[in-house]
């Protein structure tokens, strides 16, 4: 689930959205109290005036004249003008509601003792009542009112949240400032346990598991670096020796040692390419600038034993001579990687190795990726169906790539070949 508001706009949003939700209550409230205490109150108005109409008529046994201008009395409909007639005949005794056109009356009907015909009494209201203009201008006010509250929520939630988000802006920047080497494991202890410590809690916990298995990498880093460089160091001096004692060794001889002395100084490469691989912060020794092409020839030299009883060939289209400043042991290890890789995946036909002026080009006529699958091919552990490795090679080359600022471009079609090309930086040329 993706968040696509901040923790302060939700909360500015929150107490916006209660302030419009609140007031806009309030607002139907008011307005439907007012609508209903105006009725109340002429009701209250026409049952004081049948009290009135009531007792004297008890007293003297005749209608008297209402005490409001805007109340008429009627006993029966005789005296009834046309328009009251139709209005009133359909109601009983009590209290109703009715139009006259654009007028609004409300009319009570009472039983008089000792008499047949109801008392009438038609109270017009239209000039006390809210009319429709002054209902728009209440209604105006109370949504003024409204937008007011919103806005004085939106005021509050503004303040508000830079307080509330405090502690979380302020474990953000704890953990902001931590690096590899000064993991924080006491963030727990600026926080009391509400949501923000059970959250430095759970931060905490996650940073001592980092450092603990940073502390494992370190250790192997160092560990490796020891035991692998030891038994390289022991056969590499064999190698030495025996090409001393032997002064004249035979061919059959010879090539064997070479090979051996070959594949040493690749170990050699390799661990030491891993070793800088597995670094935090690896720097690079600009110090001891190499010429690409010799190099390029000595990898290809050395891999031409992977292509032994194939009808594949290794060829070598030299387009320029570049100088690059890194160590010449990280370019050969991308470099055979991408050979190797080109030679897996080629049953028959060329692999050509271009070596321009900004970069080194690997262009093979084998089986070809598909193209959905170019964009996992530098993943680890993802390899091709006839592939022979662990599928690392490529992860290697893209690692290597990553750290030292080059491009890495793969470019396939299935049934036709790959073309992989290592771009150079162009400050270290």
């Amino acid at each position: 689930m993706i968040f696509r508001h901040s923790l302060r706009s939700r909360i500015i949003i929150a107490f916006c959205f209660f302030g419009g939700v609140l007031g806009s209550v309030f607002a139907i409230i008011v307005y439907i109290s007012l609508d209903y205490i105006d009725d109340s109150l002429i009701d209250n108005r026409l049952k004081q005036e049948i009290d009135h109409l009531s007792r004297h008529y008890q007293l003297n046994s005749e209608v008297a004249i209402p005490t409001s201008p805007h109340i008429k009395a009627y006993l029966g409909t005789t005296s009834m003008p046309a328009p009251f007639k139709e209005m009133v005949v359909r109601f009983s005794e009590g209290l109703h509601e009715a139009y006259l056109g654009k007028e609004e009356y409300h009319i009570a009907v009472m039983t008089l003792p000792n008499h047949d015909n109801p008392m009438y009494l038609l109270y017009e209201v239209s000039t006390l009542e809210f009319t429709e203009k002054r209902k728009f201008r209440i209604a105006m006010v109370l949504v003024t009112g409204v937008i007011m509250v919103a806005g004085l929520g939106l005021w509050i939630g503004w303040l508000t949240s830079r307080k509330v988000i405090a502690p979380v802006i302020y474990l953000a920047q704890k953990v902001n400032k931590t690096g590899p080497d000064n993991l924080p494991t006491d963030l727990s202890k600026h926080f009391y346990k509400d949501e923000v410590g059970v959250l430095a809690q759970a931060l905490e916990q996650s940073m001592q598991r980092v450092e603990a298995f940073v502390d494992r990498e370190q250790r192997f880093t160092r560990n490796a670096s020891h035991e692998l460089r030891t038994p390289v160091a022991v056969i590499k001096g064999a190698v030495e020796l025996l090409q001393k004692k032997l002064d004249n060794p035979a061919a059959a001889v010879q090539r064997p040692l070479n090979r051996i002395d070959r594949s040493v100084a690749n170990m050699e490469n390799i661990i030491e390419a891993l070793l800088w691989l597995s670094r935090e912060r690896a720097s690079i020794n600009r110090q001891a600038p190499f010429v690409v092409l010799p190099v390029v020839r000595d990898t290809i030299e050395q891999n031409r034993k992977l292509i032994a009883g194939k009808p594949v060939d290794i060829n070598l289209v030299a387009k320029a001579d570049p100088v690059l400043k890194v160590p010449s042991s990280l370019f050969q290890i991308a470099l055979a990687n991408l050979i190797r890789n080109a030679v897996d995946h080629t049953a028959n036909g060329t692999i050509t190795v271009y070596v321009h002026d900004d970069r080194v080009v690997v262009s093979d006529t084998g089986e070809g990726i598909a193209q959905n699958d170019l964009s996992a091919v530098t993943q680890p552990y993802v390899r091709g169906s006839g592939s022979k490795g662990f599928g690392l090679g490529l992860t290697i080359v893209k690692r290597l790539c990553d750290k030292l600022d080059w491009q890495f471009h793969i470019q396939s079609e299935i049934n036709i070949g790959t073309t992989a090309e290592l771009i150079f930086n162009s400050s270290e040329r």
